[in-house]
């Protein structure tokens, strides 16, 4: 039996983390934010009347699996203090928050949540994947009382809380780094308007919103998708193609005219990224179905009457037009996150131009999207492959 270390619990860690513990190894899961499951947690299911390989329910599948295998050991609100390497070991020190759920023995009661004084505690549910996600900013525990309720109204005993933070130093076989990425900041792009039009959200919101109810807005909302916002430009030092947008535009405008035939949506692009084998027919699949794939950048968005935007768009040909919509999705690329630097230097990792990871020490690994933009599938496979060689199989 081996120890491993992985930090970063989102679709790559957990699918390598269950890819090693499910051969017999020890694996300290290691988390900054206050839940598992990374970006993918938030994403929604694009299958209409079939499944249109998104990878989301795989991936909620996945992430249940690492949430409550016996040999994962998960430590969330957690930062690293420091990292050092010796004869073919990586010993790491870090904090972590509590209280701490044990979810091996969590049935899923809901005891805690309505024993809470502060309802400091909320259930989150995604397809197998049910969390208890703590407020720890609001938790008596990190006011410096010392509040044991949650624990005490745990019938299976799986809530830790004797502090509010906890020291531990672990010593691992191998390192894998899998701490993801960040969608690019489209308030960046000021001319686009987010954050300025109410009207103007993200893919990631889309995404959020489309897994909450069954309209973006209203039905009868013309919506406009466009593509490579923050990717493919050199002027903001991002000229690389963020490899996922044209995949969850296009599946997104599926689900939108599934759930409503009649509500207009239009996608304006640089070029499709041919995402799947069976790329050709769901496109004219889509355009059969009235979606408008239109080649064209807008370069501005602007309020119009009657509540709609104004979007200025350069043509192939070089030509301007002005099309109204009443909705705009701006299809976020992909970039590195705000800590890499950081943890390059803690872990001795290289950074390509872009900021990604590109290569690292012995024994200290990296997969996902901090290492370059990739689909869900490919994250898994990545990570899988990456647990092979660190060893998972092999002795």
């Amino acid at each position: 039996m081996r120890h491993y270390a992985i930090i970063g619990a989102g679709i790559s860690g957990c699918t390598a983390a269950e890819a090693l513990a499910s051969h017999g190894h020890e694996v300290e899961l290691i988390e900054s934010a206050d839940r598992l499951g990374g970006s993918v947690l938030n994403y929604t299911c694009k299958a209409t009347d079939e499944c249109s390989r998104c990878g989301v329910c795989v991936a909620h599948t996945q992430l249940a699996k690492a949430l409550t295998h016996p040999r994962i050991h998960l430590s969330l609100g957690a930062s690293i203090s420091s990292a050092s390497s010796h004869d073919g070991t990586v010993a790491i020190s870090f904090r972590h928050n509590n209280p701490t759920i044990v979810y091996q023995s969590c049935i899923g009661c809901d005891q805690c949540v309505h024993a809470c004084p502060e309802h400091c505690i909320t259930k989150i549910h995604r397809g197998e994947v049910i969390q208890y996600v703590i407020d720890y900013a609001n938790c008596l525990l990190h006011k410096g009382q010392s509040c044991t309720i949650c624990s005490e109204a745990c019938p299976t005993n799986a809530i830790l809380a004797e502090s509010a933070t906890s020291e531990r130093s672990v010593t691992s076989d191998g390192i894998l780094i899998a701490t993801g990425h960040e969608p690019y900041d489209a308030t960046q792009r000021v001319r686009l308007g987010y954050g300025r039009l109410d009207n103007v959200m993200t893919g990631v919101e889309a995404e959020e919103i489309l897994r909450r109810q069954t309209h973006l807005r209203h039905p009868s909302d013309s919506i406009a998708f466009i593509q490579c916002v923050g990717s493919r430009d050199p002027r903001i030092g991002r000229n690389y193609c963020s490899s996922v947008c044209c995949a969850y535009a296009l599946r997104l405008a599926q689900i939108i005219k599934y759930r409503n035939a009649e509500t207009p949506v239009t996608i304006y692009y640089i070029d499709l990224q041919n995402f799947d084998k069976n790329f050709t027919a769901f496109k004219k699949t889509l355009e059969a179905r009235g979606v408008q794939l239109i080649r064209g950048v807008p370069f501005a968005v602007e309020a119009s009457r009657n509540g709609r935007v104004k979007l200025s768009i350069e043509q192939m040909d070089g030509e301007e037009s002005i099309v109204e919509h009443d909705l705009v999705v701006l299809s976020v690329g992909m970039g590195p996150c705000s800590n890499a630097e950081s943890l390059a230097s803690l872990f001795g990792l290289r950074q390509d131009e872009f900021g990604f990871f590109s290569s690292s020490e012995l024994q200290v690994f990296v997969s996902g999207t901090c290492q370059e933009p990739l689909s869900i599938s490919d994250s898994m496979a990545r990570a899988r492959a990456v647990a092979f060689e660190m060893g998972s199989f092999g002795g």
